[in-house]
Protein backbone atom coordinates (compact mmCIF):
# COMPACT_ATOMS: atom_id res chain seq x y z
CA UNK A 1 0.00 0.00 0.00
CA UNK A 2 1.22 2.98 -0.84
CA UNK A 3 0.39 5.89 1.61
CA UNK A 4 -1.00 9.29 0.46
CA UNK A 5 1.41 12.18 -0.11
CA UNK A 6 1.45 14.99 2.75
CA UNK A 7 0.22 17.57 -0.25
CA UNK A 8 -2.28 15.75 -1.10
CA UNK A 9 -3.89 15.34 2.35
CA UNK A 10 -3.80 18.80 2.98
CA UNK A 11 -4.83 19.84 -0.85
CA UNK A 12 -7.96 17.22 -0.12
CA UNK A 13 -8.58 19.26 3.38
CA UNK A 14 -8.75 22.25 1.86
CA UNK A 15 -10.94 21.29 -1.22
CA UNK A 16 -13.77 20.29 1.36
CA UNK A 17 -13.41 23.15 4.07
CA UNK A 18 -13.02 26.20 2.00
CA UNK A 19 -16.43 25.52 -0.16
CA UNK A 20 -18.09 24.40 3.47
CA UNK A 21 -16.98 27.39 5.44
CA UNK A 22 -17.36 29.82 2.00
CA UNK A 23 -21.05 28.86 2.55
CA UNK A 24 -21.69 28.63 5.99
CA UNK A 25 -20.17 32.75 6.10
CA UNK A 26 -22.43 33.11 3.23
CA UNK A 27 -25.32 31.91 4.99
CA UNK A 28 -24.23 34.15 8.19
CA UNK A 29 -23.16 37.50 6.13
CA UNK A 30 -26.37 37.58 4.12
CA UNK A 31 -29.07 36.37 6.69
CA UNK A 32 -28.08 36.24 10.40
CA UNK A 33 -26.87 40.29 10.41
CA UNK A 34 -23.16 39.14 9.90
CA UNK A 35 -22.65 41.66 7.39
CA UNK A 36 -24.15 44.60 9.43
CA UNK A 37 -22.07 43.02 12.62
CA UNK A 38 -18.68 43.45 10.56
CA UNK A 39 -19.68 47.17 9.19
CA UNK A 40 -20.28 48.36 12.49
CA UNK A 41 -17.00 46.91 13.92
CA UNK A 42 -15.11 48.34 11.26
CA UNK A 43 -16.44 51.51 11.80
CA UNK A 44 -15.67 51.64 15.52
CA UNK A 45 -13.07 49.00 16.22
CA UNK A 46 -12.72 50.35 19.94
CA UNK A 47 -15.88 48.93 20.46
CA UNK A 48 -15.45 46.13 22.80
CA UNK A 49 -19.01 44.72 22.80
CA UNK A 50 -19.09 44.74 18.75
CA UNK A 51 -15.22 43.01 19.13
CA UNK A 52 -16.92 40.34 21.52
CA UNK A 53 -20.15 39.52 18.91
CA UNK A 54 -17.90 39.45 16.04
CA UNK A 55 -15.34 36.68 17.50
CA UNK A 56 -18.31 35.17 18.81
CA UNK A 57 -20.11 34.69 15.23
CA UNK A 58 -16.79 34.07 13.85
CA UNK A 59 -16.26 31.11 16.10
CA UNK A 60 -19.89 29.96 15.62
CA UNK A 61 -19.49 29.72 11.62
CA UNK A 62 -16.61 27.97 12.68
CA UNK A 63 -18.12 25.15 14.60
CA UNK A 64 -20.46 24.70 12.20
CA UNK A 65 -18.31 24.19 9.37
CA UNK A 66 -16.43 22.25 11.20
CA UNK A 67 -19.50 19.85 12.46
CA UNK A 68 -20.56 19.76 9.03
CA UNK A 69 -17.25 18.60 7.92
CA UNK A 70 -17.23 15.68 10.15
CA UNK A 71 -20.94 14.52 9.06
CA UNK A 72 -20.27 14.76 5.71
CA UNK A 73 -16.69 12.80 6.49
CA UNK A 74 -18.92 10.06 8.37
CA UNK A 75 -20.83 9.05 5.46
CA UNK A 76 -18.05 9.25 2.79
CA UNK A 77 -15.31 8.51 4.53
CA UNK A 78 -17.70 4.68 5.08
CA UNK A 79 -18.84 4.79 1.50
CA UNK A 80 -17.74 2.98 -1.47
CA UNK A 81 -15.92 6.11 -2.29
CA UNK A 82 -13.77 5.91 0.65
CA UNK A 83 -13.04 9.92 0.98
CA UNK A 84 -14.18 13.16 0.47
CA UNK A 85 -14.74 14.49 -2.47
CA UNK A 86 -11.33 16.07 -2.03
CA UNK A 87 -9.67 12.82 -1.13
CA UNK A 88 -11.32 11.82 -4.65
CA UNK A 89 -9.79 14.56 -6.37
CA UNK A 90 -6.90 14.17 -4.85
CA UNK A 91 -7.11 10.57 -5.81
CA UNK A 92 -6.74 9.38 -1.76
CA UNK A 93 -8.92 7.13 0.00
CA UNK A 94 -9.70 5.97 3.64
CA UNK A 95 -8.12 2.57 4.33
CA UNK A 96 -7.86 0.18 7.65
CA UNK A 97 -4.00 -1.24 8.44
CA UNK A 98 -5.29 -3.85 5.71
CA UNK A 99 -6.17 -1.37 3.15
CA UNK A 100 -10.11 -2.52 3.56
CA UNK A 101 -12.94 -0.20 3.82
CA UNK A 102 -13.76 1.20 6.88
CA UNK A 103 -16.47 0.77 8.47
CA UNK A 104 -19.44 3.02 9.71
CA UNK A 105 -18.86 2.72 13.29
CA UNK A 106 -14.58 3.38 13.00
CA UNK A 107 -15.77 6.19 10.15
CA UNK A 108 -17.71 7.71 13.19
CA UNK A 109 -14.59 7.07 15.63
CA UNK A 110 -12.39 8.83 13.32
CA UNK A 111 -14.57 11.77 12.09
CA UNK A 112 -15.54 12.43 15.58
CA UNK A 113 -12.18 12.52 16.86
CA UNK A 114 -11.09 14.85 14.37
CA UNK A 115 -12.52 17.38 17.35
CA UNK A 116 -9.64 16.38 19.17
CA UNK A 117 -7.02 16.55 16.53
CA UNK A 118 -8.21 20.07 16.47
CA UNK A 119 -7.46 20.74 19.75
CA UNK A 120 -4.93 23.26 20.46
CA UNK A 121 -4.46 25.10 17.55
CA UNK A 122 -4.91 22.02 15.31
CA UNK A 123 -1.69 19.87 16.66
CA UNK A 124 -3.16 16.72 15.84
CA UNK A 125 -3.42 17.30 11.94
CA UNK A 126 0.09 19.11 11.86
CA UNK A 127 1.15 15.51 13.81
CA UNK A 128 0.16 13.71 10.71
CA UNK A 129 2.90 16.22 8.27
CA UNK A 130 5.94 14.14 10.66
CA UNK A 131 4.29 10.54 11.59
CA UNK A 132 6.09 7.84 9.51
CA UNK A 133 2.42 6.73 8.60
CA UNK A 134 1.45 10.40 8.16
CA UNK A 135 -1.17 9.30 10.92
CA UNK A 136 -3.09 12.64 12.47
CA UNK A 137 -4.51 11.81 15.83
CA UNK A 138 -8.16 10.66 14.58
CA UNK A 139 -6.51 8.20 12.40
CA UNK A 140 -4.58 7.15 15.08
CA UNK A 141 -7.56 6.17 17.17
CA UNK A 142 -9.43 4.81 14.76
CA UNK A 143 -6.45 2.94 13.51
CA UNK A 144 -6.83 4.68 9.83
CA UNK A 145 -4.30 5.28 7.06
CA UNK A 146 -5.03 7.67 4.04
CA UNK A 147 -3.38 5.97 0.83
CA UNK A 148 -3.46 6.67 -2.50
CA UNK A 149 -6.10 5.45 -4.97
CA UNK A 150 -5.60 2.08 -7.25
Amino acid sequence: MKLAENGKIIGAFLIDIIPITGIVFIIFYYFFGFKELMNDYYSDKGNIELRYELLKNRGMIRNISMLIYILVGIFLDASTIQGSFGKMIMKIKIVDFNENRISLKTSIIRNISKIISALPISIGFIWGLFDKKRQTWHDKIAKTLVAERN
